[in-house]
């Protein structure tokens, strides 16, 4: 009796934790290049999702090619390090629909830049315009 209660608390473990990856997770490596990282900037951009939905978000530069991605989840943060100077758009997806945001994210040399998920009041979705699965995933 206790080896299956003992098994049946192993297999409900796996179950939660396993259904989800976590803020901060790569998810989608293999579908994208190598991340451009500059070691000697020590620029940040912490992004924070105030929304209820979990998010992946892309930077990308102003030409458009790929700096980095991550996961998260709802209600959580996180931190890109040593990211290259210059200006990003982000791009996300939050599991419904691909969208990117209009407006440029500013990154300086030694600085920290933040960026926050949330709902408009009016509109009940998240800012910026629908994008392609295709432009998402464009290398």
């Amino acid at each position: 009796m206790v080896k299956f209660f003992f098994l049946f608390i192993l297999v409900c473990g796996n179950y939660v934790f396993a259904q989800r990856p976590s803020t901060g997770d790569k998810i989608f490596s293999d579908k994208y290049p190598l991340e451009q990282i500059n070691t000697v900037s020590f620029s940040s951009l912490t992004v924070s999702n105030t929304i209820t939905d979990d998010v992946i978000v892309t930077l990308r530069d102003g030409g458009r090619h790929y700096i980095s991605h991550v996961y998260i989840r709802a209600k959580e943060s996180y931190t890109f390090k040593n990211l290259p100077v210059g200006h990003f758009v982000y791009q996300y997806y939050n599991l419904k629909m691909y969208s990117e945001s209009p407006k440029r994210i500013p990154i300086y040399l030694n600085n920290e830049e933040f960026l926050q998920f949330y709902y408009s009041a009016g509109a009940k979705k998240i800012i910026g315009f629908e994008i392609s699965k295709e432009e998402f995933f464009k290398e």
